[in-house]
């Protein structure tokens, strides 16, 4: 007999297939025909942004909702672990409870980026093809979006650097992911300011697109003054990396973020023949509303209604929300200088009332109210209303 024949197993041999055959149980030894998930689908079926992104992170046992259990394998120099429960004050039964509603992951999310910057360059040629330009009122251009604007590129810059300890620190790769998104649309927006910036100093000779300018607003002027100085506290301050994520969207982007780009730079371009501003504006604005649902899954889905931790957190927050209001109001009221560089009647004590009410009652319909904070809506619209000149 050849080695190959002796060697011969299974279903490539006749009598031994047989052998196996008469041993197969008549009925199935397990009943049991639907797939078993690891994970806990948030919608009708596991999506491949879950398969995709819930449990990729390693977590020791101390870490709620995750399947490990033990300890780090590797630490730090001292003996820091990988992650620990120690680096935020917030509280919850399962950190991998948190799902973006968007269901971004990694090639989506680059794939909708790319489309974003196609469109973008297309509506640029036309822009520049048509002329428009001409329509801009050149004090407009050169003062408010070449200066005020661009300073404000700053202000994103800045928030989305507060995000760095948050995507280190963050217990669960959903929340990772959910907030290293909205840190990169922050920085997307800043250069989408200054592509607008450096767009126009190709049609207007003589422009200056560099940073020197915005640079010198941000750092040296007034009008920016508390917002620096909010900026500054929420990147370099805070040890909690849940506070930051909390101060940043839940309150400062909220009521500042929104003031400046929606209610003056979008509400008053198209006065001053400005609609390559808006263009740019609508974008961020929809970073903003995407940012907005996965925030609010986030803080108030996951952690604020948590079966067990719900009320200590909701507690935290409304502590949180005290302090970081405080500040940003500050900011909201010196930025109101800024109407006292408009032309005469450009804007009237009436829309302005108006702009800073609608964005106060947004924020207290979308933050306040989910976490029961009782927010003095007068008192902050006089306080934000007492920095105009």
């Amino acid at each position: 007999m050849s080695m190959l024949e002796e060697r011969r197993r299974g279903l490539t041999d006749p009598e031994m297939a047989s052998v196996i055959l008469k041993a197969l149980p008549a009925e199935p030894l397990d009943s049991q025909r639907k797939t078993g998930y690891f994970v806990t689908p948030r919608w009708k079926r596991l999506t491949e942004y879950e398969a995709l992104t819930v449990y990729s992170q390693p977590n020791a046992d101390w870490i709620a909702g995750g399947l490990d259990w033990g300890d780090w394998t590797q630490k730090f120099h001292g003996g820091r672990p990988s992650w620990g429960n120690e680096t935020t004050e917030v509280r919850t039964t399962d950190w991998y409870r948190h799902r973006d509603p968007l269901r971004r992951w990694h090639a989506p999310y680059v794939k909708d980026k790319a489309e974003e910057w196609r469109y973008t360059d297309r509506f640029l040629q036309g822009y520049s093809a048509d002329g428009q330009i001409r329509t801009m009122d050149p004090v407009w251009r050169d003062t408010f979006i070449n200066r005020y604007f661009g300073a404000s590129l700053f202000n994103e810059y800045g928030m989305f650097n507060a995000h760095s300890q948050a995507a280190r620190e963050a217990l669960s790769d959903v929340v990772r992911v959910s907030c290293t998104f909205w840190g990169f649309d922050k920085i997307d927006i800043a250069q989408m300011i200054q592509l607008e910036r450096g767009f126009l100093a190709k049609l207007v000779p003589g422009l200056d697109e560099s940073t020197a300018i915005p640079k010198e607003e941000w750092t040296q002027g007034a009008i920016y003054k508390g917002a620096r100085e909010t900026i500054e506290q929420l990147w370099q301050d805070v040890f909690d990396w849940n506070e930051t994520l909390f101060g940043v969207h839940c309150v400062y982007d909220a009521l500042f973020g929104q003031f400046v780009r929606r209610e003056f730079f979008l509400r008053l371009a198209p006065k001053f023949g400005d609609n390559l501003t808006p263009f740019i504006i609508n974008q961020a604005q929809t970073y903003y509303q995407i940012t907005k649902q996965g925030v609010q899954d986030y803080f108030h889905v996951s952690l604020a209604e948590d079966a067990e931790f719900g009320e200590y957190n909701r507690t935290l927050f409304r502590n949180w929300t005290g302090q970081w209001l405080e500040k940003t109001l500050v900011a909201l009221r010196d930025f109101m200088g800024i109407f006292a560089q408009l032309p005469k009647g450009a804007a009237d004590r009436a829309e302005i009332e108006a702009s800073v009410a609608r964005v106060v009652d947004d924020w207290i319909a979308d933050y306040a109210v989910a976490i029961q904070y009782k927010a003095d809506r007068a008192h902050i619209i006089k306080t934000i209303l007492s920095g105009l000149k």
